[in-house]
C-alpha cells in the first residue's frame, strides 16, 4: 500500500486565522449578535408588543449581558405609577386606600428604573405584597418587580415560569391588558380592604432553553401570536476577516472586563483553533462569556507573562488533558496491555479498526478510541446479522447505519435480491451500548474483505457515514477520533504506515493537537480524505471496488466485484453438484 494516495498535508490539519493585526478596539458582545440585536432593538420601540421570547442557553451568563445592553437602548422611563395612600383602620372602621398619580420615583409605586432582571422569584417579588400588622393589623403595601419597571422592561426566566406557572397567567394578564390588580395571596381569604388597581405599562423578555420553551409553547398555545420571538446565538460566524476582527475585539473586551493579560496574535489563532475543537465547524465558534472567561482566566494562572501567546494556550490545553485524562489514559493501558485487542501493524481478513468517540457520564471527558470490528462470511440465506442490534447493545442509528452498508454493497456489486450468503458483523470487547452511523463505512469495508478473502491492514482505521450510493458523509468528534488512534500508535512507535481513512465532508472539523500534526509533517502517521466507497477500498485493498471499461485486469489487479461475485458462482456450483443427485431423488418421488 502507498502511503502517498490522496493524504492530506499537516497545513491542512487545523485551522488558521486570515487576519494579521490585532484589532484596536474592543466590540460588545450583541456586536456579534446582528439577529437578537435588531429584534431587541425593534421589540423595546414597539409600543404595541409587550413580549419577547429569547433562546438562550444559559440564562444567568447572557441575564446580565441582555440587561446591560437594553440600559444603553432605553432611557430611564418618565415618571409612571402611583401614590398608594393607607388610611389605617381601628376598632370602629375599615381601613382605606386610594391612589393618586406619583409626583416623585420615591413615591411607594412609581417607577424605579428602566430593566431589571429576575431569573428567580415568587409571586411576591415578582407582583408586590399585602401584609397586615399581627397586633395593631396596620396595612402595609410593598412594591414587586413589576411596580418598579412600570413602563420598562422585565427579563425573567422560561423555567422559573413553569415551575410556578399561575405567575404566567397573572403576567399575562398584565401584559394583556395593561392594568394591574390586586389579589390575595391566599386562594380562601380575601384582601383585608379594596385596594385600588392602577395602569402599567411593561414589557417582559422570556428567556429559555429550546426545551424550556417547547414546554412553554404547549402550555400556553397562543405564546407566538402574543411574542415576538430571537435567539442569543451561543455561537458566532469567523468565516471572513471582518468577522474574525470583530470576534477578536469580543475577547479583547472579555479580557479588560476581567483584568486579564491581552493576547497576541499568536494567542489568538491558538484560541481560535481550540475552539473549533469544541464547534467542530471552522467558521462557527463559541463565544460564551463564562467559558471565555474561565478559558483566559486560567491560561493566565498558567503563565507569568504579560501577553498570552499560542504557547500558554497549548499549555492550558495540555494541562486540561492531563486534569481529565484518568478514566482515558485506563482505556488505552488496557490496549496497550491488550486487555483490550486492538493490532495496529499487520493484516487480516475481516478486521478493520474502527473509530469510536466514549463519553463517560458525570464528567467533562471526551475521547476518541479504536474499535476492532470483525466479519465473518458464511455461505447461507442472505442475513447480515449485526450482533450489537441483536444483543440490544446497539442504538437504532447504528442499526439503521449498518443495514445501509448491507444495501449499499448488495446495489453496487449488482448481488442478486437474496443475497447467497450469510455474515455477522461485531464490535469486539465492546460490552456497552453504541449508536451512530459513523460505523457504517468501516462495516462496509469489513464485509468487502470477508466476501473478497482480501486481507485489511491493521494499521489503518476507518470512520464515516454512507448512503446506499457508497457517498460518504460527515461524522462528528472527528479530532477525538484520529488523535485516539495515534496515540495508541504512537506509544506502541510510529512505523510509518500507519493513519486513518476520514470523510472529505469533515475537513471543515479539522483541528489536530502539535502532537498529530508534527507527525504527518514527518510522514510517520497519515490522513486518507475520502468521498465514496471506492475510494476507500482501493486505499485499503488495493483494488477497484468495481470494473472500469478503461482498464485492463490481470488476477492479482481483479477488482472486488468480479473476485466477489466468482466466489459466489463458485460456491453456487459447488452446491448444485453437491445436492443434484438427491434434488433427482426426491423430484422423481414426487410424481
Amino acid at each position: 500500500m502507498t502511503s502517498s494516495y490522496n493524504t492530506l498535508p499537516w497545513q491542512e490539519l487545523r485551522p488558521e486565522l486570515s487576519v494579521t493585526e490585532i484589532p484596536s478596539q474592543p466590540q460588545d458582545f450583541f456586536a456579534l449578535q446582528p439577529r437578537a440585536e435588531k429584534a431587541i432593538r425593534h421589540f423595546i420601540k414597539n409600543s404595541h408588543r409587550t413580549l419577547l421570547v429569547l433562546k438562550a442557553d444559559d440564562q444567568a451568563e447572557y441575564a446580565p449581558l441582555l440587561e446591560q445592553f437594553i440600559q444603553s437602548q432605553k432611557p430611564m422611563p418618565d415618571l409612571c405609577g402611583v401614590q398608594y395612600i393607607i388610611e389605617q383602620g381601628d376598632s370602629f372602621s375599615f381601613p382605606r386606600i386610594s391612589a393618586e398619580l406619583a409626583q416623585s420615583h420615591d413615591d411607594n409605586f412609581a417607577t424605579q428604573k428602566s430593566v431589571g432582571t429576575a431569573l428567580y422569584f415568587d409571586q411576591f417579588q415578582l407582583f408586590g405584597s399585602v401584609k397586615i400588622h399581627a397586633t395593631s393589623h396596620n396595612i402595609q403595601l410593598n412594591p414587586g418587580l413589576v411596580h418598579q419597571l412600570n413602563s420598562g422592561v422585565l427579563i425573567v426566566t422560561a423555567g422559573a415560569l413553569l415551575a410556578q406557572f399561575d405567575l404566567w397567567q397573572r403576567l399575562k394578564q398584565i401584559l394583556t391588558t395593561g392594568v394591574f390588580n390586586w389579589y390575595s395571596a391566599h386562594p380562601f381569604k380575601t384582601l383585608p380592604c379594596d385596594i385600588p388597581s392602577y395602569p402599567l405599562q411593561l414589557k417582559v423578555i422570556v428567556l429559555g432553553n429550546r426545551t424550556e420553551l417547547a414546554t412553554l409553547e404547549e402550555l400556553e398555545e397562543d405564546l407566538y401570536h402574543l411574542a415576538d420571538y430571537a435567539e442569543i446565538e451561543s455561537y458566532c460566524r469567523v468565516a471572513n476577516a471582518e468577522q474574525q476582527q470583530q470576534w477578536m475585539g469580543y475577547v479583547q473586551s472579555v479580557a479588560q472586563q476581567h483584568q486579564l493579560p491581552m493576547l497576541d496574535l499568536s494567542g489568538f489563532n491558538k484560541l481560535y483553533q481550540l475552539l473549533v475543537r469544541d464547534s467542530e465547524n471552522r467558521e462557527l465558534i463559541n463565544i460564551s462569556p463564562l467559558m471565555l472567561k474561565n478559558i483566559l482566566t486560567e491560561t493566565a494562572l498558567l503563565t507569568q507573562s504579560t501577553s498570552l501567546s499560542a504557547v500558554d494556550f497549548e499549555r492550558y490545553f495540555l494541562h486540561k488533558a492531563e486534569q481529565f485524562g484518568f478514566l482515558r489514559e485506563q482505556t488505552y493501558d488496557s490496549i496497550l496491555q491488550e486487555q483490550i485487542y486492538v493490532a495496529t501493524e499487520g493484516e487480516m481478513v475481516g478486521q478493520i479498526n474502527g473509530l469510536s468517540v466514549i463519553e463517560y457520564p458525570g464528567t467533562p471527558l471526551v475521547f476518541g478510541e479504536p474499535s476492532r470490528i470483525s466479519c465473518i462470511v458464511q455461505y447461507g440465506d442472505g442475513e447480515v446479522v449485526d450482533v450489537e442490534r441483536k444483543t440490544e447493545l446497539a442504538g437504532n442509528i447504528h442499526s439503521k447505519g449498518i443495514l445501509i452498508a448491507e444495501a449499499c454493497l448488495a446495489n453496487i456489486l449488482e448481488l442478486p435480491s437474496q443475497l447467497p450468503f450469510s455474515a455477522s458483523l461485531v464490535f469486539e470487547q465492546s460490552y456497552g451500548e453504541i449508536d451512530g452511523d459513523s460505523a457504517s463505512l468501516a462495516g462496509f469495508c469489513v464485509l468487502v474483505s470477508a466476501l473478497s478473502d482480501l486481507p485489511l491492514p491493521q494499521s489503518i482505521a476507518i470512520t464515516g457515514a454512507i448512503d446506499q450510493f457508497g457517498l460518504v458523509h460527515s461524522v462528528g468528534g472527528i479530532n477525538e477520533k484520529i488523535e485516539g488512534f495515534f496515540t495508541i500508535c504512537q506509544r506502541r512507535g510510529l512505523t510509518g504506515k500507519q493513519g486513518v481513512i476520514i470523510p472529505s465532508a469533515v475537513m471543515n472539523q479539522l483541528s489536530l493537537s502539535e502532537t498529530v500534526i508534527s507527525a504527518v509533517k514527518n510522514q510517520e502517521f497519515f490522513i486518507y480524505p475520502v468521498e465514496a466507497v471506492d475510494q476507500a477500498c482501493e486505499i485499503l485493498l488495493q483494488r477497484d471496488l468495481v470494473e472500469l471499461e478503461s482498464k485492463t485486469y490481470t488476477v492479482d489487479t481483479m477488482p472486488l466485484s468480479r473476485l466477489i461475485n466468482q466466489r459466489i458462482n463458485q460456491y453456487a456450483d459447488r452446491q448444485s453438484h453437491r445436492y443434484g443427485f438427491w434434488d433427482f431423488l426426491f423430484s422423481r418421488k414426487s410424481h
